[in-house]
C-alpha cells in the first residue's frame, strides 16, 4: 500500500499523525480531501490542508488544538473549524451531503459519509481523499476515477446536474483546465455548453460570480483564462452589452509586463493586488454609470472600487505626464494620491514613452521621499499660526523633490521662508 503522505513537509506529517490518534480515540474517521490531494499527486507544493471528519469536526479540532497549544476558529452552522499551524491553514469539516432546492442557490447541508461528501464536489480530480486512519494511513481513496482523469489531463464533472446545481463550476472548470493545461472532458463540455445556453448563470448570486472571476484574475498571467471564458461564455453575464476583444487582450499582456517590471525593477517593498489591475482592465471601457451599477450588483470590495473608480476618474488627467520637461514635484502631485495598482495600470494602458519614463522616475526616485521635519518642529521655532503648517510642509516637500534638500537644517531654513511667504511675515 502506497503512502501518499510522504511528500508532505515533516511538520504537517507530525500534526496529521496527532490528529489521526485523536480521531481514533473519539471513534471518528478522518481524511485529507480535495485540491490538496490533487496537488500532492502531481507534485505541487502544498501550503494549506483540507480535512474531512466522519464525526464532529469541531469536537476533534478542540482536542487537537489543545494538544498542539494552538488557537482555532469554529463555525457551528457549517460544522467546520480551522487551525493555524506555523503559517498554514488547516480546515476541518464534518463530512456532509448537499441538497439544492433551486438551481444556482447555495445548498442545504447535512452530516454524511466520506463517499457522499466526495460526490458533492465539482470535478473528479478534486474528489479524491487520502486516509488518515490507522488501518489504511496514507492510502488514496479514489471512488470516482479522479486519478485516471488526473493522469489523462481531464476536467470531468461527477454527474450531469453539476453545472445546474452550481453554475460557478463553469468558471472553475475553465480555471483548472487552463491552470494545468488540461482539457474539459467531452461530456462535461457538452453539459457546460448546455448550461450556458440555458442562461444558468442568471440563477447565481452575482457576488459568487465576482468571487470566481477574481480567483481567475489571481492566476498567473490570467489572459488565457479570460480568452477561454470569452470563447465559451462571453461576458454578457456581467453587463449585457459588455464585449471583450483584442483591445483587452493586448492590455492584459502589457499589464503582465508592467507587473513584472514593478516587482523586478520598481519594487518598493509594497505588494500590490495584481488581480485588481486586471479587473480594472476588464471593465475599463464601461461608462461610469454602468461601472457603478456593476460594482453594486456584483458586490465589489471597497478596495477594488476605490482603485477602479480612481483609474476611471484620472484616465485623462494622467496624460499630463506625457511630457519631457516636467518637474519632479509635478510628477509627484499627479501620482502620489494614486494607489500603486492605479499607477501600474496607467503604465500599461498608455504606451507613450515620456509618460512611462515619468512613472518609472516616480517609482525610482520620488515614491519613497519624505521630510525629515514635522509640524512640531515648526512649533518649536515659534511659528504661528499652526493652521498653515500643513501647507508649509506640502510646499517644502515639493521643493525637496525639485531641489534635492538633503539635511534637516536645510529643511528648517526653507520651511521658515515658506512660512513667511504664506503669512507675509519678514524673516528676522
Amino acid at each position: 500500500m502506497k503512502n501518499h503522505l510522504k511528500r508532505l513537509p515533516q511538520d504537517f506529517k507530525k500534526m496529521l499523525y496527532l490528529a489521526s490518534g485523536d480521531a481514533r480515540r473519539q471513534g471518528m474517521n478522518i481524511y485529507m480531501v480535495g485540491g490538496v490531494v490533487r496537488d500532492l499527486l502531481i507534485g505541487k507544493r502544498v501550503l494549506d490542508l483540507d480535512i474531512v471528519v466522519e464525526g464532529d469536526a469541531i469536537i476533534l479540532v478542540r482536542k487537537l488544538a489543545s494538544d498542539l497549544g494552538l488557537p482555532f476558529r469554529r463555525h457551528h452552522s457549517f460544522g467546520t473549524a480551522t487551525i493555524y499551524f506555523r503559517g498554514h491553514k488547516i480546515d476541518f469539516a464534518t463530512a456532509r451531503t448537499e441538497h439544492y432546492l433551486n438551481w444556482g442557490d447555495l445548498p442545504k447541508v447535512e452530516p454524511s459519509t466520506l463517499s457522499r461528501d466526495l460526490f458533492r464536489r465539482d470535478f473528479t480530480i478534486n474528489a479524491m481523499a487520502i486516509s488518515l486512519n490507522e488501518k489504511n494511513y496514507g492510502e488514496l481513496i479514489d471512488l470516482y476515477n479522479g486519478l485516471s482523469d488526473l493522469r489523462k489531463g481531464l476536467v470531468r464533472v461527477l454527474h450531469e446536474k453539476s453545472f445546474l446545481e452550481d453554475p460557478t463550476r463553469i468558471f472553475r472548470a475553465i480555471r483548472f483546465e487552463r491552470r494545468f493545461s488540461f482539457k474539459i472532458e467531452e461530456t462535461t463540455m457538452s453539459l457546460l455548453r448546455q448550461a450556458i445556453s440555458n442562461n444558468i448563470l442568471r440563477t447565481v448570486n452575482p457576488h459568487r460570480i465576482r468571487n470566481e472571476i477574481c480567483l481567475i484574475l489571481k492566476e498567473d498571467k490570467p489572459l488565457k483564462y479570460i480568452r477561454r471564458i470569452n470563447r465559451l461564455v462571453g461576458f454578457g453575464f456581467m453587463d449585457r452589452g459588455m464585449k471583450i476583444g483584442n483591445f483587452h487582450y493586448r492590455l492584459f499582456k502589457r499589464i503582465d509586463n508592467a507587473l513584472q517590471l514593478y516587482y523586478n525593477d520598481f519594487f518598493l517593498h509594497r505588494e500590490v493586488c495584481n488581480y485588481v489591475v486586471y479587473l480594472t482592465a476588464l471593465l475599463i471601457r464601461l461608462s461610469p454609470k454602468k461601472l457603478f451599477a456593476l460594482a453594486e450588483i456584483f458586490g465589489f470590495r471597497k478596495g477594488e472600487r476605490v482603485i477602479i473608480f480612481s483609474v476611471k476618474k484620472n484616465i485623462n488627467r494622467i496624460k499630463r505626464l506625457n511630457r519631457k520637461d516636467i518637474r519632479p514635484s509635478s510628477i509627484y502631485k499627479i501620482l502620489a494620491p494614486l494607489s500603486f495598482e492605479s499607477i501600474i495600470f496607467f503604465y500599461a494602458y498608455y504606451p507613450h514613452s515620456y509618460l512611462r519614463n515619468n512613472i518609472s522616475y516616480f517609482f525610482h526616485n520620488l515614491a519613497g521621499v519624505s521630510l525629515k521635519i514635522k509640524g512640531r518642529d515648526l512649533k518649536k521655532m515659534g511659528l504661528e499660526p499652526e493652521s498653515v503648517y500643513g501647507r508649509v510642509l506640502e510646499k517644502l516637500l515639493w521643493l525637496k523633490l525639485d531641489k534635492g534638500l538633503e539635511t534637516r537644517v536645510q529643511e528648517l531654513s526653507e520651511a521658515e521662508k515658506i512660512f513667511r511667504e504664506l503669512t507675509r511675515q519678514k524673516v528676522r
